[in-house]
């Protein structure tokens, strides 16, 4: 029964760390920050480095968006989030789980 006790007092202390939160909304604000179009075929994945790696499941929007938008999105990320969230964003192509 600790165990339980343990487990369940670790998930809470994690939900209300503000480290968490500022990362979690990321994924809840990601279709306003890239809209609709792009982000029904990305999804975003943030390390606690402040890396941000947006997978994409097509090769060309992938490029499209490293060579055209990746300062701009960037730019929305940060504003949605802040700035000392996400560093950096790199782009893979892949499934999107």
């Amino acid at each position: 029964m600790d165990q339980i006790k343990n487990i369940i007092e670790n998930v809470f202390k994690e939900l209300q760390n503000p480290d968490v939160v500022k990362r979690r909304r990321i994924f809840e604000k990601w279709k306003e920050i890239t809209g609709e179009r792009i982000s029904e075929h990305t999804k975003p994945s943030l390390t606690k480095t402040g890396k941000l790696y947006i997978w994409v499941d097509q090769a060309a929007l992938a490029f499209e968006l490293k060579q055209r938008y990746k300062d701009v999105l960037l730019k929305r990320i940060q504003a949605a989030v802040g700035e000392d969230v996400v560093k950096e964003i790199y782009f893979r192509v892949g499934q999107l789980r």
